[in-house]
């Protein structure tokens, strides 16, 4: 009888610890699926935005390199009324800056002296608007002139638009020396539609871009620099990300857990970051419904092979009880 319980409690153990292992490597595979879905995805992104970004570097560098763009023939035109030349001056400087109007990321473009002062600037419209003439101060001017290439600046809010924006600065150099940097705004809020279009229908996911130095990349008339109550610059996944790593953690933003997938993104003379942020519980809710129906399965078959030990054990009393004598008494 003793045997036969303990052959039984261990057949029982042993289909559970099958169920158990065979289980959990469910649970494991599904919840790697999911990470590796929501790590592809960012990184999907990000090189879609490597490839915006090239798209509008490309066509900067070439406008940049006609002949006309390194001649500033016209400087005594310059007027306080059209903060620059008036719209007649540099007929062909203006057209070939036109074409990179083309580019749908692209909203303006405009070319400053060496000096930083405003030039000539398309649509004229937005020359008319200026507030300032010289932007010598601005991340982008800078970056194009000390780097001595073409350079995405940061994130600023345009004193013209009133709305958040980044610029693609290009040097122009005639004759080795410096003749002045094209300059072309980006439309940010077409980053945001792109990762939306990118990945239209999946609710609960917020994309966040980051630039060098800290903003969030969003289209608005403010500056952007945390994360839930955190500055950016603290925030462990974003610095992973301009350090050109990418990955994913879990991070508690405002007193939620939150699932943060990270990747860089490559952009002329520096790097961004780019962010998918979603909550966690929600994102890995299947892994958790698996589990909870593994330990299920688990109880069941607990439950089953206790209830029927009984019967087991009964059964073993009877099999090893002696035969009995059977026939009919004589005298």
């Amino acid at each position: 009888m003793n045997r036969a319980i303990g052959l039984y409690a261990a057949a029982v153990t042993t289909a559970i610890l099958v169920i158990s292992a065979g289980g959990m490597i469910g649970v494991g595979a599904l919840e790697q699926s999911i990470i590796d879905r929501e790590a592809g995805d960012v990184r999907a992104l990000a090189l879609a935005t490597e490839a915006r970004f090239s798209s509008a570097e490309s066509l900067m560098e070439l406008v940049a390199g006609f002949p006309q763009m390194a001649r500033a023939g016209h400087v005594s035109e310059i007027t306080a009324e059209a903060h620059g030349v008036p719209e007649d001056v540099e007929v062909e400087k203006r057209q070939a800056m036109k074409l990179v109007l083309q580019n749908p990321d692209i909203e303006a473009i405009a070319f400053l002296l060496p000096d930083g002062e405003m030039y000539v600037e398309e649509p004229f419209s937005r020359q008319m608007n200026l507030t300032r003439t010289n932007f010598a101060f601005r991340d982008y001017f800078q970056g194009a002139v000390n780097s001595s290439s073409t350079y995405l600046g940061e994130v600023y809010v345009s004193a013209s638009s009133g709305a958040s924006t980044s610029a693609v600065a290009v040097p122009v150099f005639s004759d080795g020396q410096l003749a002045g940097v094209v300059i072309g705004l980006m439309r940010l809020e077409n980053l945001d539609r792109f990762a939306s279009d990118m990945f239209e229908g999946d609710d609960g996911r917020r994309f966040v871009y980051a630039d060098q130095h800290g903003h969030e990349v969003v289209y608005s008339n403010a500056l952007a620099s945390s994360i839930g109550n955190r500055p950016l610059a603290e925030f462990q996944p974003y610095t992973d990300a301009l350090a050109g790593e990418s990955g994913q953690s879990v991070q508690t933003i405002d007193g939620q857990r939150m699932f943060v997938a990270y990747s860089p993104v490559k952009a002329p003379g520096t790097t961004w970051a780019l962010l998918s942020i979603q909550p966690h519980d929600a994102l890995f809710a299947p892994v958790d419904g698996l589990r909870n129906a593994l330990y299920a399965c688990i109880g069941i078959a607990a439950a089953v092979g206790a209830g029927l030990g009984p019967a087991v054990a009964k059964s073993g009393r009877a099999s090893s009880a002696p035969p009995g004598i059977s026939g009919r008494r004589t005298s």
